[in-house]
């Protein structure tokens, strides 16, 4: 299994949630990534996680411009894969942002049918990120989440139905799988299910790893996306630790 880490950004200039200076924002990312760096992960994802309340699909343009400005200031080993994620979903973005900073992958939390979520009725583009992808100048994979956490997907529809038409259908190169919100642990039966589904190299867990289930995961996933069990103290508000890092590479290296 790789480790991917996560960089939860303070609130950026343009949302609602901005407090920080620019640089304040940029310095105390770069302290995550040294030392996740450090801690022997596989790959960072980057998101506005400190722009909450999101805006559902459409990242202002300054909000836009920022992003962009922190993650191309960013001192980052070229061995990591990097990633972005724009919240709550604006694929679009996170795919300009990607191709303008040199990552390799962006995260997309609804890419294709429809998920009930607290900024409303989210509808995928697949469409129209297939579009834009085709025009960059760089090969972008697309890590789409399934049943998303934070989300309700509508009434009657199937895990595994939504994952196959990540993959066959919506242009998906990964399928995240996560629990019902941030840091919650994953279903392992969903797991099970995604995983007849997607090829190997391709499946990934999008919350809840921690130092005491990374093991038992790594048996079914590919991919680990870890970002509230890397903290102080395991709080997501607080600094990444380098002991913890450490102590979940451990586990599965």
């Amino acid at each position: 299994m790789k480790i991917f880490g996560v960089i939860h950004l303070k609130g950026l200039p343009g949302s609602t949630s901005n407090s920080l200076p620019l640089d304040e924002i940029i310095k105390l990312a770069q302290n995550d990534i040294n030392t996740l760096t450090e801690g022997g992960v596989h790959g960072i994802i980057i998101e506005n996680f400190g722009d909450a309340p999101f805006v559902k699909d459409n990242l202002s343009k300054r909000s836009l411009v920022s992003f962009t400005t922190v993650v191309s200031k960013l001192d980052i080993d070229q061995k990591l894969e990097i990633g972005i994620n724009v919240l709550r979903n604006d694929g679009l973005s996170a795919l300009a942002i990607a191709e303008a900073t040199n990552a390799d992958f962006v995260r997309i939390n609804v890419l294709n049918n429809i998920m009930y979520t607290d900024q409303g009725i989210i509808e995928g583009k697949a469409y129209e990120v297939s579009q834009l992808r085709s025009t960059l100048n760089k090969n972008i994979k697309i890590f789409a989440d399934v049943f998303v956490k934070h989300a309700t997907p509508p009434y009657g529809s199937k895990i595994e139905n939504h994952a196959k038409e990540l993959l066959e259908r919506a242009g998906a190169d990964v399928v995240i799988v996560s629990g019902d919100g941030t840091g919650e642990e994953t279903d392992m039966s969903d797991l099970k299910k995604i995983r007849n589904i997607v090829p190997e190299g391709k499946l990934a867990i999008g919350s809840g790893l921690t130092v005491e289930n990374i093991e038992e995961f790594s048996k079914i996933s590919d991919i680990g996306i870890v970002g509230t069990d890397l903290k102080v103290d395991g709080v997501l508000d607080n600094p990444v630790e380098l002991k913890r890092v450490k102590d979940i590479v451990s586990k599965i290296s």
